[in-house]
């Protein structure tokens, strides 16, 4: 059953199809808030907030990309969570923590995806949250810029612009280390 007639058949009552969308969506909209939030017990309690958000508003999905859908939720729900500024201080502490010198906070990925997720999220930790939202978005999940416009509440130029500053950064960056 596609996405699409899993949304009908909830939407007629069947909610029993919410937990297969969970299952097929889980790891992504875990690793998105992972990536946002560099801590894996709040990215699985922004991921449970994101479904959580889905069920209650699954009467009015009207949606085509159901996974572009829960990604806009998801970061709605990271933007929310980084609006506190208790947990701002908190996640500032975990990097601290987190990020020995060496550098030794490499995952192991399970498949090319996650291992391209990884790499992104190596290679955009330094860049400000909209870029580094924006590239892994489009070079990670593969979104287009029209999907990432749509998520991100912008408009294709802005999604596009960020996309590009970012790039240049990571190549001034790998340059500046190639010279090291």
């Amino acid at each position: 059953m596609n996405d699409r007639e899993l949304i009908r058949e909830i939407q007629r009552g069947k909610k029993e199809y919410l937990n297969t969308i969970a299952e097929k969506y889980y790891d992504d909209i875990y690793r998105f808030c992972c990536y946002q939030t560099g801590s894996r017990q709040d990215a699985g309690d922004l991921t449970q907030e994101t479904f959580l958000h889905f069920i209650r508003s699954v009467e009015h999905y009207r949606y085509r990309n159901l996974k572009g859908y829960l990604l806009t939720i998801a970061r709605n729900v990271c933007m929310d969570y980084f609006r506190s500024a208790k947990r701002r201080q908190e996640k500032e502490e975990l990097w601290q923590q987190e990020l020995p010198e060496g550098k030794e906070h490499v995952v192991k990925a399970r498949t090319c995806q996650e291992e391209i997720l990884v790499t992104m999220q190596q290679l955009t930790e330094h860049l400000p949250g909209m870029q580094r939202e924006a590239m892994i978005l489009y070079y990670g999940y593969g979104f287009k810029y029209r999907e990432i416009a749509r998520m991100t509440e912008t408009g294709i130029g802005t999604v596009k612009s960020r996309i590009r500053q970012g790039t240049e950064k990571l190549k001034k960056s790998l340059k500046k280390e190639d010279l090291q």
